[in-house]
């Protein structure tokens, strides 16, 4: 559930309505843990945010109180405003910023300048969690390009909200520094991952079943990036990893379905896309 700002004194910060929340709560370590900030303008006039460097401050700590390190501060959003009554949405990624290697429980909350001198808002603290994974597969690999630098892929498996997910991460050959985690999805619990395997170029493919007529493909690349995500289903024969008339790493068998979760995205969705004005990336978006 969502949780309120304490309005830390009357004046301007009693007229400005700030949420912190998670849509997620529970995170593997190195993993993205976005925290979502809703800013609600109730002061009756334009409202000005973000002209001040570090208008917006995280401070995180342990369940039991201990402070977390801080990494680095987040980045700057650049001015922006709000109309009366209107709301804004933005989202910071916190794993760069603290130290958050540790499995356990944590809480944040958000310091927010919301005008001129001392006018600041603090958020009441949400909760969060670094969980442990279990390895399911690694398989270390060099990179292309014949610089000698070596890396591993990691498959990890973790209960979120019950559910099993999987996850793929690239980190170094011993596993220790981790340079990206992404989240692939849930996964039937009485199917394993199905296949998991690297194409002449060092790029992960992985296929797993998330229900009983769909299957996800996955393509990774050496840097952690979701190139491909496609979506089978098993009724022309089960979904596997094989290899195609060029000699690529391909599912071969099921149907592939569209989706709107196509990574790259669908044609219909790149038109709608093209179609729109490009939205400003700094100003916070509505939720």
């Amino acid at each position: 559930m969502p949780l309120l700002l304490l309005l830390g004194h009357l004046g301007l910060s009693a007229q400005v309505e700030i949420k912190l929340e998670f849509e997620q709560n529970q995170f593997l370590p190195s993993e993205p843990a976005i925290a979502v900030v809703r800013i609600i303008n109730y002061t009756g006039s334009q409202l000005r945010l973000g002209e001040q460097p570090g208008w917006i401050r995280f401070s995180v700590e342990n369940i039991d109180g201990t402070v977390v390190n801080r990494l680095r501060d987040p980045e700057e959003t650049g001015a922006f405003s709000l109309k009366p009554s209107n709301r804004g949405t933005l989202r910071f990624n916190l794993a760069p910023l603290f130290k958050l290697d540790t499995i356990g429980r944590y809480r944040v909350t958000a310091t927010v300048v919301t005008g001129g001198g001392n006018e600041h808002v603090v958020t009441a603290p949400v909760e969060f969690e670094i969980m442990r994974g279990v390895i399911l597969w690694e398989r270390e690999f060099g990179l292309s390009g014949g610089s000698g630098e070596r890396r591993k892929y990691m498959i990890q498996q973790a209960n979120y909200l019950k559910r099993p997910q999987i996850f793929a991460s690239v980190a170094d050959p011993t596993g220790a520094t981790i340079l990206k985690v992404v989240r692939l999805g849930s996964i039937v619990s009485f199917n394993p991952p199905s296949e998991f395997r690297l194409d002449r170029t060092n790029r992960l493919h992985v296929l797993h079943q998330v229900g009983a007529d769909e299957f996800v493909h996955h393509r990774i690349s050496p840097d952690g990036e979701v190139e491909i995500r496609h979506i089978y289903g098993n009724r022309t024969g089960r979904p596997e990893l094989g290899m195609n008339d060029e000699g690529e790493v391909a599912v071969i068998r099921g149907r592939r379905k569209a989706s709107a979760s196509d990574i790259p995205a669908p044609e219909t969705a790149k038109a709608a896309t093209a179609a729109s004005p490009a939205p400003d990336a700094k100003p916070p978006s509505n939720p």
